[in-house]
């Protein structure tokens, strides 16, 4: 169970146990028979839904994963990350939503950068994804890794709900000072930035910005001084912000997908089911909400086949309408991403949708424009807005592009949505449904 960060910070109780099973070449199931201890009680500790595991517990997994010694006393002093401490009268606030309690299948790394990151010097730290890639769980994982970090208060904003309008930077910077015990908001916006930039320099306060839109959000935000952390989960690149710190996120490749449904399935009834377990991960396209969606769904009806859920999603013009449990919905968080484009923009990812899964720069100038710039103008924007993604340049230097899956079935089998709502309202259409999920 050695850390190939030593430098970095110590991982939970729940990261640790499984890396070491994973070490160990086990499944859940194998463990559980070497240990004594059931499935179930072993998936609670290594998803962190056990807040004070027995420490005989602990002991048993560690000589069945046959740890030595030093190992083992390492692992029973592991923070357990899941109880926050407790709050003495007149701290801060704790403004973040609830840990997402499945474990990150193949971001794990991912988490460890960017805690490692907070607080540090230079601008924000801004996850950037497609719909669906999972942003929302990587930033609150870290923000709760590390809260213990930011004794001045933990600030939450959802900025652009799935079905309303985004903040105004004024409006935000107004919303945190209330966080922050401002209670007699300024007249002035330059006056309430002043105020906000006091406040962050002043106290050690972590500020988490979900779906962002734009740099202009961020920007009243950033402060010298290294007291303050920002971390930004975006829906498109924000690169006039200065000195980010960048991690991009993408669909998960096939082994962390198939890993990370078999949490959720249940690994015995996924290995079982192997050929059907496969379909689905290939019908998910990678994305960890599709995946999280469809473990849902397998998990509510034990006593259906996981082929009945592979079949469903095998036809292409229903798998968005099957991807949906209760209020998540994948054809939701693609229309966050859709609704705010221009009408060159989405007339362009129309065209590009039907021209086969992958497509050059100049099939985009005979499709788009025979302009050779505003084709490539087209293209980029759609790149950064995380709707289309390239491909590595072959021996020739020629870039292929497509269109992420879930984002080409949308367009072309969904429903355009109807226009934003005003903050705080719901909008009435299909793509619209919900909050904002742990894996958008």
């Amino acid at each position: 169970m050695s850390d190939p960060h030593p430098t970095g910070p110590e991982p939970t109780l729940a990261v640790a146990l499984v890396r070491a099973r994973e070490a160990a070449c086990l499944t859940q199931d194998e463990l559980a028979v070497r240990s004594g201890l059931s499935v179930r009680a072993i998936r609670n500790l290594e998803t962190g839904h056990t807040a004070r595991p027995r420490r005989q517990s602990l002991v048993l997994l560690a000589e069945a994963l046959e740890l030595a010694p030093g190992e083992t006393r390492r692992l029973l002093r592991l923070p357990r990350g899941e109880q926050p401490p407790a709050r003495a009268p007149g701290a801060g606030p704790a403004e973040l939503p609830a840990a997402p309690r499945r474990r990150l299948v193949g971001r794990e790394r991912l988490v460890e950068a960017l805690a490692a990151r907070l607080p540090g010097p230079g601008g924000p730290a801004v996850v950037v994804g497609p719909p669906g890639a999972g942003k929302t769980g990587l930033v609150l994982h870290t923000a709760h890794a590390v809260r213990d970090r930011f004794p001045g208060g933990q600030v939450y904003v959802d900025l652009h709900p799935a079905s309303c309008r985004p903040f105004t930077p004024d409006l935000l910077v107004r919303r945190i000072l209330r966080s922050l015990g401002d209670a007699v908001a300024a007249r002035d916006p330059e006056e309430a930035r002043a105020r906000l930039r006091d406040a962050l320099s002043g106290r050690r306060v972590l500020v988490v910005l979900d779906n962002a839109v734009s740099e202009t959000q961020v920007r009243p935000l950033l402060v010298d001084g290294g007291r303050s952390a920002v971390l930004v989960a975006a829906r498109r690149e924000l690169s006039a912000l200065p000195e980010q710190f960048r991690v991009p996120v993408g669909p998960l490749e096939s082994g962390d997908a198939y890993r990370m449904l078999a949490d959720l399935a249940g690994a015995r009834r996924t290995a079982a089911q192997r050929p059907a377990a496969l379909r689905i991960v290939r019908s998910c396209a990678g994305l960890p909400l599709a995946l999280h969606i469809a473990g849902l769904w397998l998990t509510a009806r034990p006593h259906r086949g996981l082929a009945d859920l592979a079949d469903r999603l095998a036809e292409e013009g229903e798998r968005l309408g099957a991807l949906r449990v209760g209020d998540l919905a994948l054809d939701a968080s693609v229309a966050a991403y859709y609704r705010p484009l221009p009408p060159a923009s989405r007339a362009a990812l129309h065209e590009l949708s039907s021209m086969g899964a992958e497509f050059g720069f100049e099939d985009v100038v005979c499709r788009l424009s025979p302009s050779r710039r505003q084709a490539m103008d087209l293209l980029e924007d759609l790149l950064h807005r995380q709707l289309v993604r390239a491909g590595e340049p072959d021996r020739a230097g020629r870039v292929r592009y497509r269109l992420y899956d879930a984002v080409r079935l949308y367009v072309a089998h969904g429903t355009v949505p109807a226009g934003p709502c005003r903050p705080g309202r719901r909008a009435r259409d299909a793509g619209g449904r919900g909050r904002v999920t742990e894996a958008s």
